[in-house]
């Protein structure tokens, strides 16, 4: 008789495996594949073969292999909050500075990031690189949730919370805003959510601070240029392809 498991098994590595090694994921993302009780026992076969690793309680994930440092290269604390978000169901904003390190905007790392989000008050400490034999000493991801206010809320969840609070850190520090614009254009343009982005930033400009609607401006202008210009070349190279 075969396993009924089998099946959900690949499917769920497949999923895993296309998004390593950034990407984490709970048992809430592959429902779609298979009932709880499948999908919780391929995660643990998945894992007690060494194919996926399980970071955290009921996070797993898929590391790589630096070819540089022959280091492990583990996910980014952006897709552990992600993953934590989707798993329990919560719209969450995270602090400024952390919004600012997840778009590449800065080198500084928070030794601990804030989440506000409709949840009880709870500290999660997540050892990313656990398993990592290279290691001089553990990374350690800090999440501290909070509760959310009703004045704060707004962008909790959306496409481009990220953005507002990066840019909202940017000025509170008396940082060059012009610098962390270009950074943030530089980063959605490789990010294949930009547009839904962008559209949020676009529908929404009427909820963010009269100082960033320039900005903002400024941000999706640029966006949709690139858009414009990748989709201007696409069609060259089609052409030049005909002749």
């Amino acid at each position: 008789m075969p396993d009924p498991t089998s099946d959900t098994l690949d499917r769920i590595h497949d999923r895993i495996a296309q998004a390593a090694p950034a990407g984490v994921w709970s048992r809430a993302d592959f429902l779609d594949i298979g009932t709880p009780n499948a999908v919780e026992k391929a995660l643990q076969r998945l894992t007690r073969r060494g194919d996926i690793r399980r970071p955290h309680r009921g996070l797993y994930d898929k590391p790589g292999l630096s070819k540089l440092t022959g280091k492990m290269v583990f996910p980014p604390r952006a897709s552990f909050i992600d993953a934590i978000a989707r798993r329990d169901k919560l719209r969450v904003l995270v602090d400024g500075m952390t919004a600012a390190n997840d778009l590449g905007l800065t080198t500084a790392v928070p030794a601990r990031s804030t989440i506000y989000a409709d949840t009880y008050p709870r500290t999660i400490e997540i050892e990313a690189s656990a398993g990592d034999p290279k290691a001089t000493k553990p990374v350690i991801y800090t999440l501290d949730f909070k509760r959310i206010s009703a004045k704060t809320a707004f962008w909790a969840g959306r496409p481009a919370m990220r953005v507002v609070q990066a840019l909202t850190w940017f000025r509170d520090e008396r940082s060059s805003l012009d610098a962390a614009v270009n950074g943030i254009v530089r980063h959605l343009s490789r990010d294949p959510n930009r547009e839904k982005i962008a559209q949020d930033l676009r529908d929404n400009i009427h909820a963010v601070p009269a100082w960033m609607y320039a900005l903002i401006e400024t941000i999706t202008r640029k966006l949709s240029a690139e858009d414009h210009s990748g989709e201007e070349s696409a069609k060259g190279t089609h052409a030049e392809g005909i002749h």
